[in-house]
C-alpha cells in the first residue's frame, strides 16, 4: 500500500515535486519528504490515502485542515504553502515545510524528563503560537508532543498539524456533539465530555500535560483504556508537579497547576496569559527573585467607596473682586458636589451582594421595616378600595425582597435577629478592621506608602542596601494578602484562620534574613578569606619556631570559623529565595480563591500556609544559628 500511494502521488505531482521518502504517518494521513522542483527546496507533503479521500466529508475535513493552518503565520507553526487535489479529487494532499528535526514525542521517549530551562521554552514558544492562533479563531484541539516538532539545529518547537482544528467563527461544522475529538492522554476535561463549542482554553490544558510530561517523564493519569483516561480527565485531580520533582521552581508548577484546572474559567484567561506565567517561570528557574506585579485594585467587596465630607477649598487666588470670588466659591461648591454625587452612584451601582457585610444588615433592616409598614397601610386602602385582595401582591415581593437579603447575610455568619441588635454594624467593621462608621474623611488614617510598609520589616539602612527591594517586594506581598483576608466574609476568614499571622511571620523573617544578610556582608567577604589563605601560605613558608606555629595556628581558626560564617551567609541566602517564592505562590492562591471561591481555592491556600509555616520555622532556626556563629566569632 506504502509503495502504491507513493506512486500515485509521484505521478500526480512529478512536474512540481521530487518524492523522496516517508517520514511520518498519522491517523489519516501519509507525510512525504520532497523537493520543490521550482523553488529548489525541501519540503514535506501531506497525502490523503484514496481509500479514505473518496468519502467527500472526510476530503473536505482534510482540505479545511489546510485551509486553516494556511491563516496562521508564526515563527512556532509549521507554514503551509499550497493545497491541491489531483485524479478527480482521489488524490489529495497540501504542501509545508519541512522541519529537519524530530517531535517532542520521540525525544521523550527516548530522553524521559527535560531540563526545567528547556521545558520551560518548549512551552512558553508553544503558548505564543498558540495566543497567535487562537487570535484568528483557531483552536487546535490536538495538542500533544507528537504534533510539535523541535528543530535539530535551534531547538525551537514548531506546532503542526491542525487537523482537527476548526475556526471558531466558521459555519460548518466537521465534529458531532457528544463525540470526543482528540488525543485521551492530552485531552481536556471539556473535551473528554464530547463538548462541541471549545476554546483557547482547552488547548492550555492540553499544553499543561505537555509540560507535565517534560517535567515528570509521564503524564498526569494513567489508565488502562480510553473511557477510563477520559473519566480521569473529567473527575480525577493531578499530583501537583513539585509532589513529583520537588526542584521545579514554584511560579512554573503554579503556571502548570493551574492550566490543568477542571474548569475553563479557573485556568489561565489565554494563552498569551499562560505564556506571561511561563516568563515569570523562566526568571525563577534562573534563580532570580521574578518581578512582583503591581498591586491589584481592591474590588468593591472589598473596599467600599467612602462618601467623603465637604472637602476643605483651596485657597482662592489673590486679587479677586468681592463679585468674582463669590463666583469662584459657587463654582468650588458645585465641582464638590459632582464628586460626592459621583461616588453616591458608584456605591448606588453595587449589586447587592457584592456591598460589605455591615451595609447589607442596614439594608436588610430596611426591607423588613418597609414590609412591616407597607403592608398594613395596602391592606387598609385595598380594604375602603375594593373588594379584590390586591394588597397581597406588593406585600409579597417586598417579602421575597426581605428574605433574599436575609438569606444573603444569614450565609455570612449574621442571623435575621442578630441584624437587630444594637451595635452589630460597629462589631462587624472592626471585625472587618474598618474604623467605625460616620467619623470624619479627615480622620481617617491616609494608607501607608510602600517605604512605610517595608520599614516595619528592616531598618532604614537595610532597606537602602543591595537586599532592599526583596523587603519592599515582601511588604507589598503582605499588604496585598491582607487586604484579601480583610475582604473576606466572616465564615471564609474562620475557615482560613492561620492565613493572616503566617504570612505576617513568613514577611517579618523576609526581614530579618535580609538583616543578618546585611550585617555578615558588612562583617565579612570572599576576599577576607582569600586574603587568609595568602596568609597562611606565606607563613607556611618560613622557617618552623614556636611563634610561626601560635600564628599558623591562629590564623587556621580563624579561617575556620570565618568559613562557616560564609557558609551560613549562603544558606541565609537560599532561604531568603525559598522565603519569597513562598509568598508569591501564597499571593497567587489567595488570589485564585478571591476569584474562584472556597470550593476551587481552600486546598490549595491550606496546603501553601501549612508549607509557608513550616518554611519560616526553618528560617528561625537558621537565623539562629548565624547569630550564635556571630556571637562565637
Amino acid at each position: 500500500m506504502n509503495d502504491y500511494l507513493r506512486d500515485r502521488i509521484t505521478v500526480a505531482v512529478g512536474t512540481e515535486y521530487l518524492i523522496e521518502n516517508e517520514i511520518g504517518r498519522g491517523g489519516m494521513a501519509v507525510v512525504y519528504r520532497a523537493t520543490d522542483l521550482r523553488l529548489h527546496r525541501t519540503v514535506a507533503i501531506k497525502v490523503l490515502p484514496p481509500d479514505v479521500a473518496f468519502n467527500s466529508d472526510v476530503r473536505a475535513r482534510f482540505i479545511r485542515e489546510a485551509q486553516t493552518a494556511a491563516q496562521l503565520s508564526h515563527p512556532n507553526i509549521v507554514p503551509i504553502y499550497a493545497v491541491d487535489e489531483k485524479d478527480n479529487g482521489s488524490i489529495v494532499f497540501f504542501v509545508m515545510a519541512y522541519v529537519d528535526g524530530e517531535s517532542l514525542g520521540a525525544r521523550l521517549k527516548r530522553e524521559g524528563a527535560w531540563p526545567v530551562d528547556q521545558t520551560v521554552r518548549v512551552l512558553r514558544d508553544v503558548a505564543d503560537a498558540l495566543a497567535s492562533a487562537h487570535a484568528r479563531g483557531v483552536v487546535h484541539r490536538d495538542i500533544k508532543p507528537d504534533n510539535i516538532l523541535i528543530e535539530r539545529a535551534t531547538g525551537r518547537p514548531m506546532v503542526t498539524d491542525f487537523g482537527i482544528a476548526r475556526a471558531a467563527a466558521g459555519e460548518a461544522r466537521l465534529t458531532v456533539t457528544g463525540v470526543a475529538v482528540g488525543t485521551p492522554a492530552y485531552m481536556s476535561p471539556e473535551q473528554a465530555l464530547g463538548e462541541r463549542e471549545l476554546d483557547g482554553r482547552s488547548d492550555l490544558y492540553s499544553l499543561a500535560v505537555v509540560g507535565y510530561h517534560m517535567l515528570t517523564g509521564e503524564t498526569p493519569f494513567k489508565a488502562s483504556n480510553t473511557p477510563a483516561m477520559l473519566v480521569k480527565h473529567v473527575s480525577e485531580r493531578p499530583r501537583p508537579v513539585r509532589e513529583k520533582r520537588p526542584e521545579v521552581p514554584a511560579y512554573l508548577a503554579v503556571a502548570i497547576d493551574r492550566a490543568l484546572a477542571k474548569r475553563p474559567e479557573d485556568r489561565w484567561a489565554d494563552a498569551a496569559e499562560f505564556r506571561d506565567a511561563l516568563d515569570a517561570a523562566r526568571a525563577s528557574s534562573r534563580y532570580r527573585p521574578p518581578p512582583a506585579p503591581p498591586p491589584l485594585p481592591p474590588p468593591p467587596a472589598v473596599q467600599p467607596l467612602p462618601i467623603a465630607a465637604s472637602p476643605a477649598f483651596p485657597p482662592p487666588p489673590p486679587g479677586l473682586s468681592r463679585g468674582e470670588l463669590k463666583h469662584w466659591y459657587r463654582v468650588q461648591r458645585r465641582q464638590s458636589d459632582m464628586v460626592i454625587r459621583g461616588q453616591i452612584q458608584a456605591v448606588a451601582s453595587q449589586s447587592y451582594d457584592d456591598r460589605p457585610i455591615e451595609d447589607r444588615v442596614i439594608a436588610f433592616r430596611r426591607s423588613v421595616v418597609g414590609f412591616a409598614v407597607a403592608t398594613p397601610m395596602f391592606f387598609a386602602i385595598n380594604i375602603a378600595t375594593t373588594n379584590f385582595p390586591w394588597f397581597f401582591i406588593p406585600s409579597a415581593f417586598m417579602l421575597l425582597d426581605a428574605l433574599r437579603k436575609g438569606g444573603s447575610i444569614w450565609s455570612d455568619g449574621v442571623g435575621p435577629f442578630e441584624a437587630f441588635k444594637k451595635g452589630i454594624r460597629a462589631r462587624l467593621r472592626a471585625q472587618r478592621g474598618l474604623p467605625p462608621a460616620g467619623l470624619p474623611q479627615a480622620s481617617l488614617s491616609a494608607p501607608r506608602t510602600p517605604e512605610q510598609l517595608a520599614a516595619e520589616l528592616a531598618p532604614a539602612e537595610v532597606l537602602s542596601g543591595p537586599h532592599g527591594e526583596i523587603v519592599r517586594r515582601a511588604a507589598a506581598d503582605r499588604g496585598m494578602m491582607r487586604d484579601i483576608v480583610v475582604g473576606l466574609g466572616v465564615v471564609e476568614r474562620e475557615m482560613i484562620p492561620d492565613v493572616e499571622p503566617t504570612v505576617d511571620a513568613l514577611a517579618q523573617r523576609v526581614g530579618a534574613l535580609v538583616t543578618t544578610l546585611h550585617r555578615l556582608d558588612a562583617d565579612v567577604s570572599g576576599a577576607s578569606l582569600g586574603a587568609l589563605d595568602a596568609r597562611i601560605a606565606s607563613l607556611i613558608t618560613e622557617p618552623e619556631t614556636a611563634e610561626r606555629e601560635r600564628r599558623l595556628s591562629l590564623l587556621q581558626r580563624q579561617r575556620a570559623s570565618l568559613h562557616d560564617v560564609l557558609e551560613r551567609r549562603r544558606s541565609l541566602a537560599n532561604q531568603l529565595e525559598s522565603a519569597g517564592l513562598m509568598l508569591q505562590n501564597l499571593k497567587l492562591d489567595l488570589l485564585k480563591l478571591r476569584s474562584s471561591g472556597f470550593g476551587a481555592a481552600i486546598d490549595d491556600v491550606t496546603s501553601a500556609t501549612q508549607q509557608a509555616r513550616a518554611l519560616s520555622r526553618d528560617i528561625g532556626h537558621v537565623i539562629e544559628a548565624a547569630d550564635d556563629l556571630k556571637k562565637i566569632r
